[in-house]
């Protein structure tokens, strides 16, 4: 029982690492300097929304990304 419980948790922490290791991440810009972050998505596509967003609610001016990376 003792090695079964080590098993099943060595698995968890392999796979929270995991997730956690393709996460996407990206920052937009505005001209005025404002700027949007996001972290820990799992696709591309919805971290840049949440930058956007946040880049959005701190400024009049369009956002815009200047880039994403995985592992962010």
């Amino acid at each position: 029982m003792k090695y079964f419980l080590s098993g099943v948790i060595g698995l968890a922490v392999l796979f929270a690492t995991e997730t956690s290791a393709f996460a996407w991440g990206c920052t937009a810009v505005a001209r005025d300097g404002a700027m949007g972050y996001s972290y820990g998505y799992g696709s591309r596509k919805a971290a840049i929304r949440r930058a956007l967003r946040e880049c959005s609610i701190r400024t009049y001016y369009r956002c815009r990304i200047v880039g994403c990376r995985r592992r962010a």
